[in-house]
């Protein structure tokens, strides 16, 4: 693919566990450079939704509460995905580039994440 070619992405989060998996968001973006955006504006958008952090307005007082298991939760590996200077750009090449990439974000309790990009094919003259 070469570098320049305009492509339409279409991306999606998913989130499951062992009795399945649901689709939580998709889009679909006319270039690379935004595509990345949606997938970080998503990654974030799912970790302040599962650990909203202590002066959240839409729970109850009361309703969230430490856990403490071994090993990063999925809300921090999504933070720390989204954060990640350096992955965002290798993620924002790759996408022009018209690569598809998954992204998993495995939780200790069995639950799962997931954000994918998938190029969409060009127009071609006779669809226009």
């Amino acid at each position: 693919m070469a570098v320049g070619v305009r492509l339409a992405f279409a991306l999606a989060s998913r989130g499951g566990d062992a009795s399945g998996g649901w689709v939580l968001a998709r889009a679909r973006c006319g270039e690379g450079a935004e595509a990345a955006e949606w997938l970080r504006g998503e990654a974030l958008r799912l970790a302040v939704r599962l650990d909203p952090g202590p002066r959240t307005r839409w729970a109850a007082p009361g309703t969230l509460h430490p856990v403490r298991e071994p090993g990063p939760d999925a809300p921090t590996s999504l933070r720390a995905w989204a954060e990640d200077r350096q992955r965002r750009a290798r993620v924002r090449h790759l996408l022009a580039h018209g690569r598809a990439l998954s992204f998993h974000f495995p939780d200790p309790g069995g639950a799962w994440y997931a954000l994918t990009a998938a190029p969409l094919a060009p127009p071609t003259p006779e669809s226009r």
